[in-house]
């Protein structure tokens, strides 16, 4: 790490205090932090002068404070040179900055007693402020009496207060002829960096390092594990990014209020650009973190809920009612074995459903006839609410849905499967019935592309994976673990779908997942495995047109978070390109939209059918 030296060469160890008693406590201390370095010790004392009066009314206050250091020249610095100064300043902190300023000082040392905290702040000015900006080196340290010094605990993650940890732990280990153990400690939960591990290697051969300790468990449990085998812990703070009242971090809070030892927290002054890489850093791997703590614990398989009797059992318990709606747009070929298998299995045999309904999006096939035929009633999207008029889309068919539809749990399932099996219904009805912390299910599966009476085993998914999943990666990377959030099988409770708006055509899912997530945060959603499922596929043309309709949505998301226009009327026309029979070329302009429609839970018709209270007019489109 680069130091900081005065005018006169050397390095100056700053320690703002005015307490004779203090300085007998935090002496030794200082003297062997500028002893590292063969510099010197400050011992400054802040006259300070209330507000609104001239700093000239401290003379009396700078008195009393140089009488109480006449008292301290006999002190034994173990040959290291002590001097003492007084700064006549309006504030603590203002003074000791500006006195590390002038003195040019590499590194200021605070002492702090454990009875000064409280529940909510540990500190206060001026630690939590040099703290948070730092005019230099500062450490902190809370001496525990007790038994002589043996060991000193060094954790290290490898962040840029890990130099500074080293020559802190090395000072203070040799002023106390005690040994260090390295700790390195890798989250299981959490990504680990390979390269920093290796990097942090060297520290083995740093003097008085005679244990290399590796855990694989959280940085806390691992630091207070080891702590009673050690006399001292020397830990980096890295303070917590937008608030202001905790300068440490969560780790370094919580170390120390529960270790029942000597606790030294460093402290690295960086540079703005610095700082910034280091938070960029640190929200990354925080992030990265949570994604993956949610994909092992709300990544689920349809096996796991294969026992239906058990899922009934779940349901009645609960006292729930589940209605499922099958969107369709001619699916004459597959609708008919699609609800002869839900019927036989999920509503006959065993009833996880109560209700079970066809919303058309006006078919010019056989799909009515052949559900009106099985008993299934059949509802046309365009004439449910018809005030609000009709959009084309099935997301349009899906909000008004909600509508006619009675459960507490709604289940949406498309329905051009070729292999359809009822696990693509209770398989994404399971988790909901399993945990109540989660109000949204979507399913997954491999997605095999069908040519003629050929399947390809890879391939699929390809608006997935060239489009929604690199744009939510980009802008909403919470959900850069949902791996398919195109699917078409998804199942949430009421109280959580009529609270959202849906937009009307291609947009609808990634439109679902953006809002759900900023409604009830990611550890509200999960995702289960529908092992495979054969389909119809769309033509290149048709997936241009949702591609775009997905990135419309995405960046309209987008602008409303960020309070900016980026869409202009003409970014919602597309030039379709076709190639014509003679071998050339045509360019078809389509308006492409998705209109948003807003949570029904505002459309007053809903909040009378459910016994709502009135409120305001419905909002209009967005």
């Amino acid at each position: 790490m680069t130091q900081t030296h005065n005018g006169n060469g050397d390095f100056v160890v700053l320690m703002p205090t005015r307490d004779p008693d203090k300085v007998q406590v935090l002496l030794p201390t200082a003297a062997a932090l500028a002893h590292h370095h063969n510099g010197r010790v400050i011992i400054l004392g802040i006259a300070q002068v209330p507000e609104g009066q001239p700093l000239s009314d401290g003379m009396l206050e700078t008195r009393r404070i140089r009488a109480g250091y006449d008292t301290l020249r006999d002190l034994n610095a173990s040959g290291v040179p002590v001097s003492t100064m007084i700064m006549v300043a309006h504030d603590l902190t203002e003074g000791i900055r500006t006195a590390a300023k002038e003195q040019a000082a590499g590194m200021i040392l605070l002492g702090w007693q454990a009875d000064q905290s409280s529940s909510e702040r540990l500190f206060g000015p001026p630690i939590d402020t040099l703290l948070r900006e730092p005019p230099c080196d500062v450490v902190v340290i809370r001496l525990q009496d007790g038994e002589r010094w043996r060991r000193v605990l060094l954790p290290v993650r490898g962040g840029p207060h890990t130099p500074l940890a080293c020559e802190v732990a090395l000072a203070l280990a040799e002023q106390h002829e005690a040994a260090i153990s390295v700790l390195y400690a890798a989250n299981p939960r959490m990504p680990d960096n390979v390269a920093v591990r290796e990097s942090l290697q060297a520290l083995r051969t740093m003097p008085r390092v005679t244990r290399w300790l590796e855990r694989t468990i959280p940085a806390e449990q691992a630091i207070l594990s080891e702590a009673p085998d050690h006399q001292a812990i020397v830990l980096g703070v890295t303070g917590r990014q937008g608030d202001p009242e905790a300068p440490l971090g969560p780790l370094a809070d919580r170390i120390l209020r529960h270790a029942d030892t000597t606790v030294v927290l460093v402290r690295h002054p960086m540079a703005q650009a610095e700082e910034r890489a280091q938070q960029i850093w640190q929200q990354n791997r925080d992030l990265s973190a949570t994604v993956d703590r949610w994909f092992a614990e709300n990544t689920f398989s349809s096996s796991e809920f294969e026992d239906l009797q058990r899922l009934l059992a779940l349901k009645q318990q609960q006292g729930v009612t589940i209605s499922l709606a099958l969107p369709t747009l001619n699916e004459e070929e597959t609708i008919g074995p699609i609800i002869e298998q839900l019927q036989a299995q999920l509503v006959a045999e065993t009833p996880i459903l109560d209700e079970l309904i066809l919303i058309d999006s006006g078919s010019d096939d056989r799909t009515r006839e052949i559900a009106a035929s099985l008993g299934v009633p059949v509802y046309a999207h365009q004439e449910i609410l018809p005030q609000y008029g009709a959009f084309v889309g099935k997301g349009e068919a899906l909000w008004k849905s909600l509508y006619v539809l009675n459960g507490d749990l709604i289940a949406w399932c498309d329905t051009d499967i070729r292999n359809f099996h009822p696990r693509f219904v209770f398989g994404v009805l399971g988790p909901l019935l399993h945990d109540r912390r989660l109000v949204y299910t979507k399913g997954f599966y491999r997605r095999p592309l069908q040519f003629g009476d050929q399947l390809t085993a890879s391939g699929g998914g390809r608006v997935t994976e060239l489009t929604a999943r690199p744009l939510l990666n980009l802008f909403y990377p919470e959900l850069s673990g949902m791996l398919q959030p195109l699917s078409g099988e998804y199942a949430g409770r009421r109280t959580a779908l009529e609270q959202i708006p849906f937009f009307t055509g291609y947009g609808v899912e990634t439109g679902m997942l953006i809002d759900l997530l900023e409604r009830y945060g990611l550890g509200a959603l999960a995702q289960v495995d529908l092992l495979e499922r054969v389909h119809r596929n769309q033509t290149l043309v048709s997936l241009s047109k949702m591609a775009f309709a997905i990135t419309q949505v995405v960046i309209q998301r987008m602008e409303q978070r960020q309070r900016v226009s980026l869409l202009e009327p003409v970014n919602q026309t597309m030039k379709l390109i076709t190639q014509r029979d003679d071998g050339g070329f045509h360019l078809e302009l389509r308006e492409i939209r998705d209109h948003e429609r807003p949570a029904m839970v505002h459309i007053p018709e809903y909040r009378r059918l459910r016994g709502l209270e009135s409120e305001a007019e419905p909002r209009q489109e967005r």
